[in-house]
């Protein structure tokens, strides 16, 4: 450099801020986009009713887009990760739409789920090519295993105990009504699927107990499963985890339980200790790095884009999945949708930030009684959520919602909170 020109280093400096100014404009679509909210294709679809007449506003400046300010968001990202509330059905009737206008638009775009994990990938690729139907993909899966569960309850063959140990461990919301058509949509258009996940039962509850150096000494096979975490700092991301687990911060006392107060499941929970939390975080990084790991595989497979279904605490407010796809594809371009259960006509102030693009599917009433509040559903929380939250509370669920499959003395499994 000592003998360059003047010109020489003017270009290596243009060339210098070219490739900086590109890997900041991958961060965020609204970063350097304003969009019209008209589609480059509006004879895609004849209406706005349904999904996609509801209120979509940007987490950044509060501004209201329609549907096809969302499309154009959509085709300028590699990734769209659609955070959901897995037991709001109106998430999930966004999920389909934006499922179904991606792939009709750009054919290629691979579908991915968090709700299947890797050990699933060949009976979803059975079922994608017809070597299974669409009853056996529901039986077989372990995703809805609580169907069968739920029969041997019915049929007498297991007691009422044993039935509770085994329905609250697996499985989601209403598999053939919430998921089920969203896999039908991207095999109805020829596109992959990926079963994202760690079969989060074993190695989750591995790096809970054990840690990270314990899934080092597992074999290929075992290892193929999943992804370690390329970080464990995430101070933000630990910060809300704590918040929502034991509603308190980091290195807090937990607060002593109200003197003559029943000892429920609740109050257990957020007796846990940091230790405990912290066990709880390395299952939660694991399964956010294999997660991203899938999502990045799929890219460097050739799919044209990634729509990508999860909890939304994996991806609200830059979660672990998101951080973790940023470290594993330099430059990738990501998309973060929230679909908030809330009526609103403006952008909450809790959720400015939390998302590139903020949806809200409407608030649901709570149940009247304990009978209404009873749901087919796998999971031990009930299928409402409050949709008034504290706006100094940066999480995506009320930090007291108890976990009351899980013993607080041994927290090896994720934790039970719709956003997970």
């Amino acid at each position: 450099m000592r003998n360059a020109c003047p010109t020489s280093i003017a270009l290596l400096w243009a060339l210098l801020l070219c490739f900086w100014s590109v890997g900041c404009s991958s961060r965020s679509y609204f970063g350097h986009h304003q969009p019209s909210g008209i589609a480059p294709k509006p004879a895609l679809f004849e209406s706005t009713e349904g999904p996609r007449s509801l209120p979509i506003f940007r987490a950044d400046t509060g501004a209201a887009i329609n549907w096809q300010g969302l499309l154009e968001a959509i085709e300028w990202a590699d990734v769209v990760i659609l955070g959901e509330q897995h037991d709001d059905v109106v998430a999930h009737a966004v999920q389909l739409a934006v499922v179904e206008d991606a792939m009709r638009r750009y054919p290629g775009t691979a579908l991915s789920m968090e709700m299947l994990d890797r050990e699933e990938q060949a009976l979803v690729d059975d079922y994608l090519a017809d070597f299974i139907n669409r009853d056996m993909f529901l039986e077989q899966t372990a995703s809805t295993k609580w169907l069968r569960i739920a029969r041997d309850y019915l049929d007498d063959e297991i007691d009422r105990e044993t039935f509770q140990k085994r329905i609250l461990r697996i499985g989601w919301p209403d598999w053939e009504n919430n998921y089920q058509p969203i896999i039908d949509a991207a095999k109805a258009a020829g596109s992959p699927v990926v079963a994202a996940n760690t079969p989060w039962l074993r190695y989750m509850s591995v790096a809970n107990r054990e840690g990270y150096d314990r899934l080092r000494s597992l074999t290929d096979a075992q290892k193929r499963l999943f992804a370690r975490p390329k970080r464990q700092s995430y101070k933000d991301y630990r910060k809300r985890f704590w918040q929502v687990m034991v509603g308190r911060a980091e290195g807090e006392p937990p607060e002593p339980p109200e003197e003559g107060a029943e000892e429920d499941a609740e109050s257990l929970h957020m007796q846990m200790t940091d230790e405990q939390v912290a066990s709880a975080f390395r299952g939660q990084l694991i399964m956010d790095a294999t997660m991203a790991d899938s999502i990045a595989e799929a890219l460097r497979d050739g799919a044209e884009k990634v729509v990508h279904l999860v909890g939304q605490f994996h991806s609200d407010f830059a979660g672990g999945t998101v951080q973790e796809l940023r470290r594993r594809k330099r430059g990738v371009k990501i998309l973060t949708v929230s679909m908030q259960r809330a009526d609103a006509i403006a952008l909450r102030e809790e959720d400015h930030g939390r998302a590139d693009i903020v949806i809200y599917t409407g608030a649901r009433e709570e149940p009247e009684d304990e009978e209404a509040e009873a749901a087919p559903a796998p999971t031990t929380q009930p299928t409402t959520q409050p949709t008034t939250r504290p706006t100094s509370q940066p999480t995506t669920q009320p930090t007291t919602r108890p976990a009351t499959t899980r013993p607080t003395t041994r927290p090896t499994t994720k934790p039970d909170d719709d956003s997970f």
